[in-house]
Parts: structure tokens; sequence; C-alpha cells
């Protein structure tokens, strides 16, 4: 194998690599906003959960006013 034969392969497997790392860079900026999407939504579930999980507000009979008001 010459030298410029080397070269070539060289530079093939630079570009070769460059590809693939472009392509995890794309996986990555895909995967980072859905862990953010989900982050969220799990945000959202544990402020409900948390508010189910209060004690119920205790409302005095004698101080609601009746249906029709």
């Amino acid at each position: 194998m010459t030298a410029e034969d080397r070269l070539v392969a060289i530079e093939t497997a630079v570009a070769h690599l460059q590809h693939d790392v472009e392509q995890l860079h794309q996986v990555l900026l895909a995967l980072q906003s859905e862990v953010r999407t989900v982050t969220l939504a799990l945000d959202k579930l544990v402020a409900r959960v948390d508010r189910l999980n209060e004690p119920p507000e205790v409302r005095s009979p004698e101080a609601e006013r009746p249906p029709h008001y």
C-alpha cells in the first residue's frame, strides 16, 4: 500500500466518522427535546399528585349559599 493509498483510506475513514458524529448529534438533539417534554409532563403530574394528597377543604354547610342564588 502506497502512502497515497493510505492517505485516501484515512481521509475516507475520517469522512465516515464525521458523518457518524453528525448523525449522533442529530439524535442527541432529538433526545434532548424529548427529555424536556417528558420532564415537563412529569412536573405537571407531580403537582397534580401533590394537590390530590392535600387534605380536602372543610366547608360549613351553613356558610354555603343555596344553588338557586
